[in-house]
């Protein structure tokens, strides 16, 4: 028996791991803040073993932001979730966050194209890149005006 649902994050593979990735980083923020109490109250062996959970979370992240790069959006919601992932990840100029972004925006124009959701000459216009260019995604044409006879 199949269920329907409207919930993108309940279908869409890159939705799922977004959300994954907020939980995540909602933990990663409360250990933060565990830490500073810890450290205010003099406690260096709670702070030792808060900084080794805030070390495991930051790996299951990264993990999470990895299966993002990997995964089909099917939804709408997930391919703009690759695209936010894609921004985050340039701005941290590291080499492999780059090649990542890379990944996560070629699938998530992928996805936008397909659904007739992208248009070229937009995004190029609000953006100012030439993102999805080298994807060689065509513009959407406005439909043909024919004259009524």
């Amino acid at each position: 028996m199949e269920t329907m649902t409207a919930d993108p994050i309940e279908f869409c593979p890159a939705a799922a791991c977004a959300a994954a990735i907020v939980r995540i980083e909602g933990f990663i923020d409360h250990v933060a803040r565990l830490m500073d109490e810890a450290r205010l109250g003099r406690s260096p062996d709670l702070m030792a073993q808060l900084e080794a959970i805030s070390d495991e979370l930051i790996m299951a992240a990264d993990e999470a932001r990895d299966r993002l790069a990997e995964v089909q959006a099917v939804s709408a919601a997930g391919a703009m979730a690759q695209l936010f992932a894609a921004i985050r990840d340039v701005r941290t100029r590291d080499d492999a966050e780059a090649r990542r972004a890379k990944d996560l925006e070629a699938k998530a124009v992928r996805f936008l194209a397909d659904a007739g959701l992208y248009d070229a000459r937009f995004v190029r216009a609000l953006s100012g890149t030439r993102l999805g260019g080298r994807l060689h995604i065509a513009a959407v044409r406005p439909p043909v005006e024919y004259a009524s006879i």
